[in-house]
């Protein structure tokens, strides 16, 4: 090196999640933070001897593997009684890299409505499969959609087996005003 030179060092970190590895997982919403601290000093015996400090850091947020955002909206947003209401639930999976799995929703009949019909479902190429159960009590569930005309209590559950990275699902259903 020549004199008077000095060198740099560049630190990069990678993360990655191993879900089956056995290891405690890190708390999402952790920060991990790495520093690196490099000291040059002078050496040379003709210079006035001096020591510099240099600090490098790193950041890397832990996300959960895969990350699910769900919508909820229901078309026309004002209706009289005896019309008819479409409700959709879009679960839309935002990791790149990383399937979910076992997606849960439960959905309540609001009050003053009867339910109409399963309106169908989409599962966006994830290749996932939906299951539709339903229940009175929201403990003990059956399979299959409820007869047309159940009203409130009931409590309509939404099961999709797997959501690929990066795909989206949706589910929807009917309920006419009462």
């Amino acid at each position: 090196m020549a004199r008077g030179g000095f060198s740099v060092c560049l630190l990069v970190l990678w993360t990655t999640f191993w879900p089956s590895s056995g290891r405690a997982a890190t708390a999402w919403g952790t920060v991990i933070t790495n520093v690196a601290t490099i000291t040059m000093s002078s050496g040379a015996p003709d210079f006035v001897g001096y020591q510099l400090p240099y600090n490098m850091t790193c950041t890397v947020p832990i996300m959960p593997a895969s990350s699910i955002r769900v919508l909820k909206y229901v078309v026309p947003a004002i209706e009289s009684p005896g019309g008819t209401l479409t409700y959709t639930i879009w679960y839309v999976n935002r990791s790149a890299s990383a399937s979910s799995f076992n997606i849960v929703a439960t959905d309540a009949l609001p009050a003053n409505v009867a339910y109409d019909l399963g309106r169908g479902s989409w599962n966006g190429g994830s290749g996932g499969t939906w299951a539709s159960l339903y229940s009175s009590n929201n403990v003990t569930y059956a399979g299959g959609q409820p007869a047309a005309g159940q009203s409130e209590p009931c409590y309509l559950r939404f099961v999709l087996d797997w959501l690929g990275p990066a795909k989206s699902a949706l589910i929807s259903y009917s309920v006419t005003i009462r």
